[in-house]
């Protein structure tokens, strides 16, 4: 049996939320601890934002519940003319979040049959010491950047590996699995923006968003090498261009985690682009439609180095 930092801060956790509640003498001590169970989250940011929702709920559910009560009086039905009231309003101010620790408090009202200073002030802090504490511990996230720099390792080699099956593809090597390697491509990129999007947001003071925006521009790339292969699969005939374009494959996969190549590798793609552009028309059918999707695969090739060249400059003057 495993145990997870989470599951020992919301232990801990508890135990600290209901020792404060007990030495400050509040009634219903251990509904503090219960509130810090449900307020410790994945995520640093997350965390506060729940905290935030369950305060502006608990103090609509206390104004409603002083209306119920004074109108109906201190039984079943006024509650259920609470909850009428209250879980709609609190939906559609987006306050979901506290409707169930709210309704809990309110029910200490309801059996103390009083909504008096001393009861109100008791269950607020409740709720304060509660999300209070769930904050406190929420503050210590471990890091996740070796997981996240696994996935851009393994997004890296994937390409890698893309790259130089459709070099191979053009050297009219047989039974190329290209298509399988890209959608275990996705799968990582996937994988890794999720990771990426848990450190960010365990980060209150600090703004580093360059892995979840690396994600995303390998998310932009992995399309377009699905229009690369897509054209690939197309081309019939050997053309004297794919020996050229079959070495630019390959040096771009021996320089993939290299950004200071991107210029290099986008000027030999501009030289091949002019090379199509003056080379002879195609005499026949099967040659123009092969020579079309060769070069449309070209294209999509100077976008996805295009990609990378824009989002690695963004850094760079980011940093700047």
């Amino acid at each position: 049996m495993k145990i997870g930092l989470r599951t020992i801060k919301t232990a801990l956790g508890a135990v600290i939320a209901m020792v404060l509640a007990y030495e400050l003498r509040l009634d219903y001590w251990a509904t503090a601890g219960i509130i810090t169970i449900l307020s410790v989250q994945n995520t640093t940011r997350y965390s506060f934002s729940v905290a935030g929702l369950r305060i502006g709920a608990t103090i609509l559910s206390f104004a409603l519940a002083i209306f119920s009560f004074w109108l109906l009086g201190f039984n079943p039905w006024a509650f259920g003319l609470f909850l009428l009231l209250f879980i709609p309003l609190a939906m559609q101010l987006h306050l979901q979040e506290g409707i169930v620790v709210s309704a809990v408090l309110v029910t200490h009202f309801l059996l103390q049959k009083s909504y008096s200073w001393h009861w109100l002030s008791n269950e607020f802090t409740l709720m304060l010491i509660g999300v209070g504490v769930a904050l406190i511990f929420n503050l210590f996230m471990p890091s996740l950047m070796a997981q996240i720099k696994g996935f851009q390792q393994a997004v890296e080699d994937e390409l890698r590996q893309i790259l130089l099956q459709m070099a191979q593809q053009l050297a009219e090597t047989p039974k190329v699995e290209t298509w399988q390697h890209l959608g275990t491509l996705l799968t990582t990129i996937r994988k890794g923006r999720e990771w990426a999007s848990r450190q960010q947001d365990n980060q209150l003071l600090v703004e580093n968003d360059f892995y979840r925006s690396y994600f995303e521009m390998r998310r932009n790339q992995y399309e377009m090498l699905r229009q690369m292969q897509a054209n690939l699969d197309q081309i019939t005939l050997s053309l004297k261009e794919s020996t050229a374009i079959r070495e630019l494959l390959a040096e771009t996969a021996a320089h993939i985690a290299q950004p200071q190549k991107i210029k290099h590798l986008q000027k030999s793609v501009a030289k091949l682009q002019n090379t199509f552009d003056q080379a002879p028309l195609p005499t026949n059918r099967a040659e123009f439609e092969s020579r079309a999707h060769l070069y449309l695969f070209l294209l999509d090739f100077e976008t996805l180095l295009t990609l990378a060249g824009d989002f690695y400059e963004k850094v760079v003057l980011t940093e700047k």
